[in-house]
């Protein structure tokens, strides 16, 4: 590989932290995967001897101590988002960091402005937009096929039920920040404008026996909002729907 090859630690070795894991592993352009992160060693060790990696650290600590790593992928649960994209950044790290960002504006407003100081990239799990379908979308509205934008609406369902720390809403803010911050980023990049109003309904419908002991989380949510440039958007979301993930997303026009 070419000398100058990002050398990349992903930070979580969970579902998603190996999907970015093994995507590095199979080769993608100016990276290598040089390490792993995660503080279950077993977890850890099954994910190093299945990618061929031999740098490992139980603590995140220790990746940002090695000059030899430059980018790190931070796959955590949300809670710790805060804490190691802040800390990755005073190191001199680029870091890449899943969505949802952090737990409150107040968290992510550090964030940025930790990487603007360090001089470092930051860059948040928002694939859509750089999906071949939801661009051309995106270009046929900023080219005026449908005329104006009237209203966005975006759906996303997930399959499978909420590991355990999801289920505490003040660790994950529940589905509509793990699983629709895609739509949310979607409706605000289509409309082009951020919200001025949102109203919201959410409910416990799948998973009855989390009830007692987690009253606040919810697998089924509806948003409904309006932007600053009068546009509308509505989202609809669900975990645990068990039949396959389902993301799509409809934009009416004043002609189309």
């Amino acid at each position: 590989m070419p000398e100058n090859d990002l050398n990349v630690c992903v930070i979580g070795t969970g579902r998603a932290g190996l999907i970015h894991a093994r995507n590095f592993a199979s080769g993608i352009a100016g990276s290598r995967l040089t390490a792993l992160c995660d503080p279950d060693t077993e977890a850890l060790e099954r994910a190093c001897v299945d990618l061929d990696v031999e740098k490992r650290f139980t603590d995140y600590r220790g990746v940002l101590d090695d000059s030899g790593i430059d980018a790190v992928f931070v796959v955590t649960p949300t809670l710790y988002h805060h804490d190691i994209v802040v800390a990755a950044a005073q190191a001199g790290k680029h870091v890449f960091c899943e969505k949802p960002m952090a737990l409150s504006v107040a968290e992510c407003r550090e964030m940025i402005d930790s990487a603007q100081a360090a001089g470092v990239k930051l860059q948040i799990g928002f694939m859509r937009r750089f999906d071949e379908g939801f661009r051309l979308a995106k270009a046929r509205i900023d080219d005026g096929e449908i005329g104006s934008v009237v209203l966005i609406r975006s759906v996303t369902h997930g399959p499978s039920a909420p590991q355990e720390w999801m289920l505490d809403v003040r660790k994950s803010n529940g589905p509509l920040a793990e699983v629709n911050s895609h739509d949310i980023d979607t409706l605000r990049w289509y409309a082009g404008s951020e919200f001025s109003q949102v109203f919201a309904y959410a409910g416990n419908y799948r998973n009855p026996d989390q009830r007692e002991a987690y009253p606040d989380f919810y697998d089924n949510i509806i948003m409904v909002g309006r932007f600053e440039n009068g546009m509308q958007g509505c989202l609809e979301g669900a975990a645990s729907v068990g039949y396959g993930y389902d993301a799509r997303v409809e934009i009416l026009g004043t002609d189309g």
